[in-house]
């Protein structure tokens, strides 16, 4: 695996985990429509904070990195 691809697995996995129980919750409660957007804005918020102070990143450079490389990759897979 890329060493771009473990980094930003590494840094978003709590995210994850905490993203899914937290919307698991939610979606008892709330509706799954509302859990969707209000846990998404939640989530995003926490992991920008803890980013910027606790990994010392900001902005998205790895991600884009990621997705030009899929785009890039699906592209070449298509044209064979």
């Amino acid at each position: 695996m890329d060493t771009v691809l473990k980094t930003t697995l590494k840094r978003q996995m709590p995210y994850l985990i905490g993203g899914t129980i937290t919307g698991i919750i939610m979606a008892y409660y709330y509706g799954f429509l509302f859990t969707i957007v209000v846990n998404s804005i939640i989530w995003f918020i926490i992991s920008m904070i803890v980013n910027k102070y606790y990994w010392h990143y900001t902005g998205f450079r790895d991600e884009m990195f990621l997705f030009k490389k899929y785009v890039l990759d699906r592209n070449k897979t298509k044209s064979r």
